[in-house]
């Protein structure tokens, strides 16, 4: 062995050792560094989240149940390993104040009897009673508890949203604080013997509301949420107090509306009054928000069915106004309308913005691609439904009716807190007022409007059943998903859905599809050749019923008909078989493609490099003794 055959072994063997020492050097290094090249930014966690995880103060303990069988169900173990990674991220993050820890819990164990205690449900997996459980459960220092009871890949999309408001419950367990000011009967309604309407009372489990009135000159700082609905005539002092809670961070919910059905029931007030009365009006315009209060929404694809008189008849009619919404009207990755499935509302009108509006809208409910914008009038006063929809024409499409406004909001009083009402002698605006004022918001906020308040009202989504009370809607999931979604922070709001851990090969389900196109098409021939056969022997049969020997041309026949079969059935095995061939066919090009071709079009691109170096290497070796030789002579 030469010097030269020394050198190159050499140097293999050093590049081994290099090799071998950066692995090792870059995992102990490197081993929390991430590099996401998923299409939707899969597994990067958002500087939302990361903003949530450093304020924690007091530490929060997360179990996470996951069955083993889970890691055997095709579809369910990318998505289990997708949780435990994004747990593990959120445990490094919060800087020691998350403990996570992982069970596997079996029939019958300590582990499952924890899981269920804390409400994680199982999950069925085969008739003979075995479960499987994947859920996780939280708790605080205070020994509150949040679960997440199974993680359904039908919210995969959401995964980050959910992980992140349960660790935000945690850290701030009080319960948020909604104050309400409405004209309506919301909180006790004299038509249901002073009962709150089913969506209040339901909110009361998961919120503080308090009702607040009259002229309100200062939102207490302890208010995190407005809600306001429908409200009549607001004081300036009432306007500026909404409009600096705004603009200091506070979130709004607000249901305004161009025609109040459900008051129109309650009592006979003046039907215009409905339009202009509420004093939201003109602080939505100076925000930069335009909901058209003279103006319904009319949908042709949406409308609800009802009765109405005809030419002197009843007919079932479509009523263009009242909107029964399903999935064609609600946001689909937004988390507050995703598992929504349907939505009433009566007289809603629309939002949208001004065109120098500095603000993003964001649509939650609208209307389908057949809507008509119908003057609020034709509404109010003495409706005919019939004639409504023989006079409908398409003038708009995808109104929103409900919709969330973010961005960094300017004041409505640019000259500053109003003057008092309250004071006889000194109707100076207040002293304190004025330092604090706001001209615009500290940060981006957000609010929420909805263009219609009837849909709160009982008798808009709820059909009485007797006793009990049937929904037709989901009004009160998508009212308790809006106050949920305002309670948390102005970024966790921002959180949307992302992409799915199961990928399909597309274009390899697309090749499939048209080749077991081919084949049913054929596989369809055959087994209608195979039915009309047997039906030929079939009827030969019932023709010689009855007689003692068949004859030799009917016997020939029959058999014929049978040897037909055989070989149709020998077809119809060919082409099942061929179908799976090229399935088979395909899955095995893709395997040599990506576990051959592509390394092996690297390791030839390596070898014609290394050659081409060598090469170098040798001239440049033959030029310098060449040189060495002239030298010498």
């Amino acid at each position: 062995m030469n010097n030269t055959d020394k050198t190159y072994i050499l140097k293999i063997i050093l590049v081994i050792i290099i090799f071998l020492s950066l692995n090792v050097f870059s995992a102990q290094v490197f081993k929390t560094a991430q590099l996401d090249l998923t299409n939707d930014k899969m597994y990067t966690i958002s500087n939302v989240t990361k903003r949530v995880l450093l304020d924690i103060e007091e530490p929060i303990k997360l179990k996470f149940y996951k069955s083993e069988a889970v890691n055997s169900i095709p579809g369910l173990s990318a998505y289990a390993n997708r949780v435990k990674e994004f747990l593990q991220n959120y445990s490094r993050l919060s800087r020691g104040k998350i403990v996570l820890d992982l069970y596997q819990p079996e029939q019958f164990s300590v582990e499952e009897d924890q899981a269920v205690g804390f409400g994680i449900q199982s999950i069925p997996i085969s008739g003979s009673g075995e479960v499987i459980y994947f859920g996780l459960a939280g708790t605080n220092s205070t020994d509150d508890e949040d679960i997440i009871p199974i993680f359904r890949p039908d919210r995969e999309r959401f995964l980050e949203y959910d992980l992140t408001k349960l660790i935000y419950n945690l850290s701030k367990p009080e319960k948020v604080v909604v104050s309400v000011i409405s004209s309506l009967p919301i909180a006790a309604d004299p038509q249901k013997n002073y009962e709150p309407w089913v969506v209040y009372k339901q909110a009361t489990q998961f919120f503080d509301l308090r009702t607040i009135g009259g002229n309100i000159r200062e939102i207490d700082e302890d208010i995190d949420i407005l809600l306001i609905i429908q409200p009549d005539d607001l004081s300036e002092t009432t306007k500026y107090a909404i409009d600096q809670f705004i603009l200091r961070g506070g979130k709004m919910l607000a249901f305004v509306d161009p025609h109040i059905e459900t008051k129109k029931r309650n009592n006979r007030e003046n039907k215009k009054e409905s339009i202009k009365s509420h004093g939201l009006h003109d602080l939505f315009n100076s925000w930069g928000v335009d909901v058209d209060f003279n103006s319904i929404i009319g949908d042709k694809n949406l409308a609800q069915r009802v009765t109405a008189l005809s030419g002197g008849r009843r007919v079932v009619t479509s009523y263009l106004p009242w909107l029964s919404i399903d999935k064609r009207g609600l946001h689909s990755e937004d988390v507050i309308t995703s598992e929504i499935e349907r939505v009433n509302v009566a007289s809603a009108g629309f939002i949208k913005l001004f065109d120098n509006s500095n603000l993003t809208l964001d649509p939650l409910v609208f209307s389908s691609k057949a809507t008509q914008i119908i003057e609020a009038d034709k509404v109010i006063n003495n409706p005919n439904p019939v004639q409504m929809l023989s006079d409908f024409k398409k003038t708009s499409s995808n109104l929103p009716i409900a919709a969330r406004v973010s961005g960094v909001f300017k004041t409505s009083f640019e000259n500053g807190p109003p003057n008092r009402t309250d004071q006889v002698n000194d109707t100076k605006p207040d002293p304190k007022l004025i330092e604090k004022h706001l001209s615009i918001s500290k940060d981006r906020t957000s609010i929420i409007i909805v263009a219609d308040s009837d849909m709160l009202a009982d008798q808009i989504w709820l059909r009485s059943g007797g006793e009990l009370a049937i929904p037709t809607a989901q009004n009160n999931d998508l009212f308790i998903n809006m106050l949920d979604n305002l309670s948390g922070s102005i970024g966790l709001m921002s959180l949307r859905g992302r992409g799915l851990s199961n990928r399909p090969f597309i274009l390899v389900q697309n090749i499939q599809k048209e080749s077991e196109l081919k084949y049913r098409t054929k596989e369809r021939e055959l087994l209608k050749n195979l039915e009309d056969t047997e039906r030929k022997i079939s009827s030969l049969r019932r023709e010689d019923k009855g007689k003692f020997m068949l004859s030799p041309s009917q016997k020939k026949m029959i058999e014929d008909f049978r040897l037909d079969i055989i070989k149709i059935r020998s077809q119809l095995r060919t082409v099942q078989h061929d179908l799976q061939k090229d399935i088979d066919n395909i899955h095995t090009q893709l395997k040599i493609i990506n576990i051959g071709l592509i390394p092996g079009i690297i390791g030839i691109v390596a070898i014609i490099i290394f050659l081409f170096r060598q090469i170098k290497y040798r001239n440049r070796i033959l030029n310098f003794q060449n040189k060495v030789s002239i030298g010498k002579k």
